[in-house]
């Protein structure tokens, strides 16, 4: 997890990292057939319904039926219009970035979205929300005239029309009146998405309940009369809702699989997010022998991949040594083998280290969504080559949060969505302190490279990122293990438009629609 709550799990976030500088305006329309109620299964209630403090990746359906976004992200992950019609890049640098709102536009409560209300429910999220690190090059937001927006950065952001989309909820607008009273977000809505939150007919933590907005602006995107999504934290019950016909979807672990598809269900799935153990005490202040860049690559060298992801995940993944998706600008594919198992060269690399005889170091992981089985997996692995590791498992993400900045652990057990190189990079290469670098690790060169990157020109950026990529997985910052896919179940005979795919999380509020 990340210090602004990226969701390891079924609603991870694989972005595809092209830069889109600019589209027309999508044509609205008129209302269409609507289905009766859609019901979907979450194992967990979101943590907030302000979309600036919800959870990224767990907490997105509960907000995006109500809250639209400047722009969205499609399937194949397509930028697309959202509340903005246009939208780029002013210069070179990635520096200004201009957007132009849909004249006409209200919220559900009746106030039109204009530049200033747009404007200020950027700064709300930028200034109050969990997403601290990618937002933290943002300097201004300002209307600039009664439809258009400016957003300066005071260093390049290469990556605003995604933070400005449904996944990163950043762009999710709120109405002024929700600014008027913030507490009240949590639990209400205040948005101008396709529906809106029946607090009547809402019970926390139990199930919520959503029916259309009166004032949308495009009628043919609202599918049906009301959407629900129960919590049933237990997977087994969650599943059986599913599987009787009391839910419609959900999503999955691995081993639900088989149970799901014998009861009917149909099956979407998408690389979504990897897993695996991050060296996070590379000045060696805890674990004096993570230092050495030979002992790190000999962690690495010592961990089977291929056996871990088939125990763990079984056909729902691929063993990976990076920390990139397949799609993702910054993904090397010739660097997804680069630490092939090699327990000898490993014990050579500790040899010529100075450390033959293996040392200890301290772990702490999540006991969730298996990532505490790849960091059992890790460390059982590494006492081949005489490395012990004292292994602390936490149970909640708040829990995990806090031990992972505590400085208290030189390796942490880690689950994570995919991003855009820049924004992954916030968290977890350049020198400044996150939940996945901890210790505010240094190297000039990676932070050289990750800086020239930032400030391409959007044909030049992949390459720049995946050449750092390598360098990153050379210096054996981590030792990522397997990438796993998002996988969900639904009612085919019911639905239609439910697909998860790179780059895109299957959308409730636009595109899932009634079977004709």
């Amino acid at each position: 997890m990340s210090r602004h709550r990226t969701a390891p799990g079924l609603a991870a976030l694989a972005l595809l990292a092209a830069s889109v500088t600019a589209c027309g305006s999508s044509a609205t329309g008129t209302s269409r057939a609507q289905g009766d109620t859609l019901t979907v299964v979450s194992y967990s209630p979101p943590a907030s319904m302000d979309p600036a403090r919800a959870n990224v990746g767990s907490d997105n359906w509960f907000v995006n039926l109500t809250y639209d976004s400047v722009l969205r992200i499609r399937e194949g992950g397509r930028i697309d219009a959202g509340l903005a019609t246009t939208w780029g890049y002013v210069g070179d640098g990635n520096q200004t970035f201009d957007f132009t709102l849909r004249d006409g536009v209200r919220f559900a409560d009746g106030t039109p979205v204009t530049a200033q209300a747009v404007a200020a429910s950027l700064d709300y999220s930028r200034k109050n929300g969990l997403n601290a690190s990618w937002v933290s090059a943002i300097d201004s937001v300002t209307a600039t005239g009664p439809l258009t927006v400016r957003i300066h950065c005071s260093s390049p952001h290469p990556n605003l029309p995604h933070l400005l989309t449904q996944l990163l909820m950043v762009g999710s607008v709120i109405s002024p009146k929700g600014l008027e009273d913030p507490a009240k977000l949590a639990t209400r809505s205040f948005g101008a998405g396709p529906y809106v939150l029946d607090t009547a007919n809402t019970a926390s933590g139990d199930h919520y309940t959503y029916t259309p907005n009166p004032n949308y602006w495009d009628k043919s995107k609202i599918h049906w009369r009301k959407v629900v999504i129960k919590v049933i934290p237990n997977p087994n019950s969650a599943l059986q809702a599913v599987r009787t016909g009391q839910a419609d979807i959900i999503g999955l672990s691995a081993g639900q699989v088989d149970t799901a598809k014998s009861g009917g269900l149909a099956i979407t799935k998408s690389p979504a997010f990897f897993l695996g153990a991050n060296l996070a005490d590379r000045e060696g202040t805890l674990a004096p022998p993570l230092k050495d860049p030979r002992v790190r690559q000999a962690l690495n060298y010592a961990v089977d991949r291929q056996a871990i992801t088939k125990a763990v995940v079984q056909e729902y993944g691929r063993p990976t040594d990076q920390i990139s998706l397949p799609g993702l600008d910054s993904y090397a594919a010739d660097y997804d083998n680069h630490y092939p198992y090699d327990v000898d060269k490993a014990r050579k690399l500790l040899a010529d280290a100075g450390y033959p005889n293996g040392f200890s170091l301290t772990v702490e992981t999540q006991g969730m969504l298996g990532i505490d089985l790849v960091t059992q997996a890790v460390v059982q692995q590494w006492k081949q080559i005489g490395v012990n590791a004292d292994v602390t498992t936490d149970t909640g993400i708040g829990q995990w949060l806090a031990n992972a900045t505590s400085k208290k652990y030189a390796a942490l057990g880690f689950g994570y969505g995919g991003a855009p190189g820049y924004l992954a990079s916030l968290d977890w290469l350049l020198p400044h302190p996150t939940a996945f670098n901890p210790f505010a690790t240094q190297d000039p060169e990676l932070t050289r490279r990750l800086a020239a990157a930032a400030a391409a020109p959007a044909e030049q950026a992949p390459a720049l990122y995946q050449d750092v990529m390598r360098y990153a997985v050379d210096q054996a910052w981590f030792v990522p293990v397997l990438r796993m896919d998002g996988i969900y179940a639904y009612n085919a005979k019911k639905l239609t438009g439910f697909t998860a795919a790179p780059g895109y999380l299957p959308d409730l509020a636009w595109t899932t629609a009634p079977k004709a």
